[in-house]
């Protein structure tokens, strides 16, 4: 029998989890009427393998995204469809077998597409869903690296709780940003991406050097003063979410700054959200927080029903809930050091963060309710998650004293 319900009655992280826990093999299709969209997930042994959705094709997002990437030409991607028209061949071995693009090229375009269909799931707050066992299923198991659940979850609950945050500078992805400092003092080098240490990411000023890991120079080089946000996202082949916390990042370092807005193509076209379309991030983010307790509460009447909640899902659950905790001090850090590039010092109190509108009230708590510990001194400060008896935690430390 198949599994079916609503997304009100059983939460999509519920539904993600389970089958991936009982490693089933089926097509979970999900419908939200009011939008009047499905998407297709497909799992094999509990892992997604592939998804689609009937408001924009999977080939047709893959073709547009290599495309606007420049790794083929429009006339090629026509030449590649009028191909598929007669042999009903995938889109990605036509276009790598003639030679038109690279196996990594389509291997890295499916897994960007791929995702960004699951994750935009993860938004949707009502619909209903079914999932339909099967004894194999059909992917382009040569070119696609199956996902687990749990990397899908930590991914999700790691969004639901920074998109609200990032939506208060980059509300739609038709604004258009500039650079305000000479690409001529960029460094690139590894390790000093978003969420390393603040040492090598200072606020810009004149004549510091700057050093942005790889992925971020990718996405600054698309700063010009005319390419939207959409486009931007676009021509990197990169998720939507990355970039976007990528550019707030910037934003925060002085960077870059808003340009206005432009022309850009139309987000239902694209096949996406903004951030400002997305469900409230705090409605996702207490349905994910309280996960362990739904589960408990749905699954007596789920057709996946157990009497309680296995030991190996309460690792899971505590798992996505530790990766939330140390997402939000990441977030934290990033705010602290923010203040401390206006104000000369880090603020005296968290709460300050909150008033000055660099983070959420619910960042100053981790998803137990539990209050970071934050303390200043010589200039510098020690911000850190606390363990079950409210004592700071060695293994979630981020000590910057010194007045770095």
């Amino acid at each position: 029998m198949a599994l079916q319900g609503t997304i009100r009655d059983f939460g999509l992280p519920d539904i993600f989890q389970l089958i991936g826990l009982q490693r089933k093999t089926g097509i979970l299709t999900l419908v939200n009427d009011k939008d009047k969209e499905s998407v297709t997930v497909t799992f094999e042994g509990g892992m997604v393998v592939n998804a689609d959705s009937s408001e924009r094709r999977l080939e047709d997002r893959l073709g547009n995204v290599l495309v606007k990437q420049g790794k083929i030409s429009g006339a090629r991607l026509d030449e590649a469809l009028a191909v598929q028209k007669q042999t009903l061949q995938r889109l990605g071995h036509i276009l790598a077998s003639g030679s038109a693009i690279t196996t990594k090229d389509l291997r890295d375009a499916l897994s960007v597409q791929i995702s960004q269909i699951v994750f935009r799931v993860f938004r949707w707050h009502d619909g209903r869903y079914q999932f339909t066992p099967a004894e194999a299923v059909d992917y382009d198991r040569e070119n696609f690296a199956p996902m687990s659940t749990d990397f899908i979850l930590m991914e999700g609950i790691r969004m639901v709780d920074e998109w609200p945050i990032i939506e208060k500078r980059i509300p739609s992805f038709d604004i258009v940003f500039r650079p305000v400092v000479d690409p001529s003092l960029i460094d690139v080098g590894a390790g000093a991406g978003p969420d390393t240490s603040v040492t090598e990411r200072r606020v810009a000023s004149p004549t510091a050097r700057i050093r942005l890991a790889w992925e971020e120079e990718r996405v600054f080089r698309k700063v010009d003063g005319v390419r939207t946000v959409q486009s931007i996202i676009d021509s990197t082949g990169a998720g939507e979410f990355e970039v976007c916390r990528t550019l707030f990042d910037f934003l925060n370092r002085n960077l870059i700054a808003p340009a206005g807005h432009g022309s850009a193509q139309s987000l239902d076209e694209a096949g996406v959200a903004s951030p400002a379309s997305a469900v409230p991030g705090h409605v996702l983010a207490v349905l994910v927080v309280s996960l362990a307790l739904a589960g408990l509460l749905v699954q007596r009447r789920s057709p996946f029903a157990v009497t309680g909640l296995p030991p190996v899902l309460q690792r899971s659950y505590a798992a996505v809930l530790d990766g939330a905790a140390r997402s939000r001090l990441a977030r934290l850090e990033r705010a602290v050091e923010a203040w401390r590039a206006t104000h000369g010092a880090p603020p005296p109190a968290l709460a300050d963060l909150v008033r000055a509108g660099l983070v959420d009230r619910s960042y100053l708590h981790d998803p137990w309710s539990r209050p970071f510990h934050y303390e200043t001194g010589g200039g510098g400060y020690l911000l850190s998650a606390v363990d079950a008896s409210g004592a700071s935690r060695a293994d979630a430390t981020l000590d910057r004293r010194g007045g770095r």
